[in-house]
């Protein structure tokens, strides 16, 4: 496991080179995002699916999320987005929402839980951003397990645990977990999931 040292309040984005490799070869990793430290694969990646999930401990109807930089990159994991759906992405992203959308047809079963819905992030941190911008598609993710709202995360001490480690761990630092607020846009009207970091606004 390779840890990769980033400073806290300007993260060297230039760094995280081992981190794309690893995503690239089927690794799993751990990083920064504006809510939670995730642990991130390539969701077309059956096996690297499978890494993730068994890392964690999760059962295979567990529903995870993508972290994308911009729309485009919605587009390829997502389908059917409805027109309110995209306004809320152009308006409020990136920020620290999860919005669940219709999944493509193209992601494996493996990385929906075997459900209809995907979760959709693109949040607010130049880490999470520059992986996906650097890879050229998006990253599966979960958050890292065994924290509560108002938790002081270890990035490290997390990766040391996990049935499967990572192989890279970008850390920068200790984080205050502060879960993101999550909206269904797969129904109409949206319904709100879960109230987290980020204002609910959407039908504004």
């Amino acid at each position: 496991m390779k840890v990769i040292t980033l400073d806290r309040d300007v993260p060297e984005t230039w760094l995280i080179g081992p981190a794309i490799d690893a995503v690239r070869k089927g690794g799993l990793i751990v990083f920064p995002t504006d809510s939670v430290y995730a642990l991130g694969c390539d969701p077309f990646d059956r096996k690297a699916v499978d890494r993730l999930y068994h890392a964690k401990g999760m059962t295979e109807n567990h529903r995870c999320s993508v972290i994308c930089g911009d729309l485009k990159q919605v587009a390829s994991v997502a389908r059917a987005v409805s027109d309110e759906a995209f306004h809320f992405m152009r308006r409020h992203m990136p920020g620290p929402y999860t919005v669940l959308l219709k999944a493509s047809r193209d992601l494996p079963k493996e990385a929906t839980g075997k459900r209809k819905q995907i979760g959709v992030r693109m949040p607010d941190h130049p880490v999470a951003l520059a992986l996906v911008e650097e890879l050229g598609k998006p990253l599966l993710v979960t958050s890292v397990p065994s924290w509560s709202a108002g938790d002081e995360i270890d990035p490290v001490a997390l990766s040391e645990r996990l049935a499967v480690r990572p192989q890279v761990v970008l850390d920068q630092g200790p984080q205050v977990a502060d879960p993101s607020t999550v909206i269904d846009f797969s129904v109409e009207p949206p319904e709100l999931v879960r109230l987290g970091k980020g204002e609910v606004d959407w039908t504004e």
